[in-house]
Order: structure tokens, then C-alpha cells, then sequence
């Protein structure tokens, strides 16, 4: 009798046992659910989130000639020598970078586009003597260069078809001052420039300095945070826009050669 109510007794603590919940289980399961819903939450964000292989970048070397297919490839303009009556003439060459090799050669063909780097290269020359351009050619190369970059590539707006319209989407373009006085050359690409119509004001990578806007300015100056300004024409921009665009150039000149040949 005393070993049934044994056996009794140990299958009842068996049984008891078998239904107790085990501890640390929902705490097991807890923990599970919680690295799965991070590792989700990591494969997202990573998705949601373009890394920087995923942006375009500038390619290159590629030569380019200003001139090449104009009558004259030439650059003649008058030095200082004997009041002005001597002249120089050379045909620069550049080495860029470029988002689309294509790029120089369209901006080549906007209008204006010759006569504006003509002039700016003939702004350089008359400045100085024979002397000075043979003697320092590689600093005076240089010089050209500066001169030439901003004007083979200017600061575009979002999708704008040229260098001097507007954006089709905010309608922001390139106010009066900004191809002389510009000083802004972020590369497009890492740029931009944050709208809000509704409130009128503009922001460059949303660390620069707030600018307001009432929507007729013309000439509007922004600047960014290290203190490089553009010049923008808000009058097109609607009230109801808000948004961002890309803002910067499209590429580089590297280098800029010439063979000067004193007349």
C-alpha cells in the first residue's frame, strides 16, 4: 500500500512538473524577436539610405580645345608692350573631369558661350608684358585656368536644360550676379539647395545660412556654410513648392596648356 501511494505521489510530482512553465523561455523567445526585428531594421536602413558608391562621380582625363571648331582656334588679344600694340596668339588645351565626357562639348554650343571665354581670356593676357607671359608661362597657364574653369563649368540648377534657365521643377535659376560674382563651386552631385515656397526661404545643404525671399528678387545672394555665396532669380519659384534641388558643377579643368607666339 505504501509503495502505490509512493508511485502515486511521484507520478503526480512528474505530471506537475511537465505542466510548470519553463523559466527563462518568453525571456529566450523575447530576446529572439527583438535581434530579428534590429537585423530588419539594419537590412532597411541600408537599403533606404544610398551609400556613396552609389553617387555619381567625376571621370577622366579628357582633352578639350575651346576653339577647336571655330573658325579661328586662336586666341589673339593685345598685350602691354609698346602701349598696347603688340599681341599674343595661342590655342589653349584642357585636360577635365567631368560627370558626362559629353558636358564641355554641349556647353560649347550654348550661346554666347565663345565670346564670353574670348573675353575672359583676353582679360588675362592684356595685363601683362611678352616678358612676363614667356617667362611665368606655367603660372600664367594657370591663371587661364582659373579664368576658364568657371565659365566651361558654371553652377546648374536641378534639371535645367542650360547654364543660364531655370530649373523646370522649383523654378530656381541663376540670378544676374551669378556668373561674375559667384564664388560657390560645390561639385553637383554633393549639393543642394532646400526650397520652401510656402514660407520663402532657401537653404544650401541644410547647413548653410537661411536666406528669406518675398519671390521677386532677381538677384538674390545665399550662402553656405563656408561663407561661398550664388545668385539666384526666385520670381519663378511657386508658392506651393517646397523641396530641394542639386546645385554645383558638372565638372573640372585640370589643366590648361598653350603655345604663345608673339606678334
Amino acid at each position: 500500500m505504501a509503495e502505490e501511494d509512493n508511485n502515486e505521489a511521484a507520478e503526480q510530482g512528474a505530471n506537475e512538473e511537465a505542466k510548470a512553465p519553463k523559466k527563462g523561455g518568453k525571456a529566450v523567445k523575447l530576446l529572439g524577436g527583438l535581434v530579428a526585428l534590429m537585423a530588419t531594421g539594419s537590412v532597411l536602413a541600408m537599403m533606404a539610405i544610398p551609400s556613396k558608391a552609389d553617387q555619381p562621380r567625376m571621370t577622366g582625363p579628357f582633352e578639350f580645345k575651346f576653339f577647336e571648331l571655330d573658325d579661328n582656334p586662336n586666341v589673339v588679344t593685345n598685350t602691354r608692350d609698346d602701349n598696347f600694340s603688340r599681341y599674343v596668339k595661342f590655342e589653349p588645351t584642357t585636360t577635365v573631369f567631368a560627370y558626362d565626357e559629353a558636358y564641355p562639348s554641349t556647353r560649347r554650343a550654348e550661346t554666347g558661350f565663345l565670346t564670353a571665354m574670348r573675353n575672359a581670356m583676353s582679360r588675362i593676357v592684356v595685363k601683362y608684358e611678352l616678358d612676363h607671359i614667356f617667362e611665368n608661362s606655367d603660372v600664367f597657364n594657370e591663371e587661364l585656368r582659373q579664368a576658364a574653369e568657371p565659365i566651361l563649368f558654371p553652377v546648374c540648377f536641378g534639371d535645367a536644360s542650360s547654364s543660364f534657365m531655370a530649373d523646370p521643377v522649383s523654378g530656381l535659376m541663376p540670378g544676374d550676379s551669378q556668373e561674375t560674382s559667384g564664388t560657390f563651386r560645390g561639385d553637383f552631385y554633393e549639393n543642394s539647395i532646400q526650397i520652401d515656397g510656402a514660407r520663402g526661404t532657401l537653404q544650401i545643404n541644410a547647413d548653410g545660412l537661411v536666406q528669406s525671399f518675398n519671390g521677386d528678387e532677381r538677384n538674390l545672394m545665399v550662402e553656405d556654410r563656408n561663407g561661398k555665396v550664388i545668385f539666384v532669380d526666385v520670381t519663378g519659384v511657386d508658392e506651393t513648392y517646397t523641396g530641394s534641388i542639386q546645385i554645383g558643377v558638372k565638372g573640372r579643368i585640370r589643366r590648361l596648356t598653350a603655345t604663345f607666339t608673339a606678334q
